[in-house]
């Protein structure tokens, strides 16, 4: 390396150059001479023509999920109640009335326009309009965590974020 007659020297032109071999069809399913199976397709043609014909199969499917629905229904809003330092589940809808006394609330159940929903006597104008609302009751989550962000967004802090970011309760 340290000899000017050693080392090799490359016109600039011919450095970033590469020669390519003359490539084939990106797909054959007549195969060829040097294919692996008897009949000249090879393992890697096999896989993409079983996945076009899977695809094939599953496109009207896909073409269907795609296409508008409904006939032009409107969406239905949603309201999110969040109250940071409101009165606790089980005193509001989730009463526990079988439980012993003193892990239920103080407050008595009523009964509101749903049959086998029952909230609190302090919610009965709630009661009377409970069959335009549901109560979500199935909302758990890894941690015990309540803090405004994860109930804003429904991630953590330190989760990963996507590429655009996710949308805070207040800009939907």
């Amino acid at each position: 390396m340290g000899r000017a007659g050693n080392i090799r020297r490359e016109p600039v032109a011919a450095r970033g150059t590469r020669r390519h071999r003359k490539q084939g069809a990106m797909l054959s399913i007549y195969g060829n001479s040097s294919g692996r199976f008897c009949d000249g397709v090879s393992r890697r043609n096999f896989i993409r023509i079983g996945g076009l014909g899977m695809g094939g199969l599953a496109l009207p499917e896909l073409l269907r999920a795609s296409a508008p629905s409904g006939g032009g229904r409107r969406e239905k809003s949603i309201i999110m109640i969040y109250l940071p330092g409101g009165p606790p589940h089980q005193d509001m809808y989730d009463l526990k009335t079988d439980a012993p006394r003193e892990i239920r609330g103080e407050f008595k159940p009523i009964r509101t326009t749903v049959p086998g929903i029952q909230i609190s006597e302090m919610l009965p104008l709630i009661a009377k309009q409970m069959h335009r609302a549901t109560p979500i009751r199935s909302i758990v989550g890894a941690r015990d965590e309540h803090s405004n962000h994860i109930c804003f967004t429904g991630h953590t802090l330190n989760s990963q974020k996507p590429s655009g970011g996710w949308p805070t309760f207040g800009a939907v």
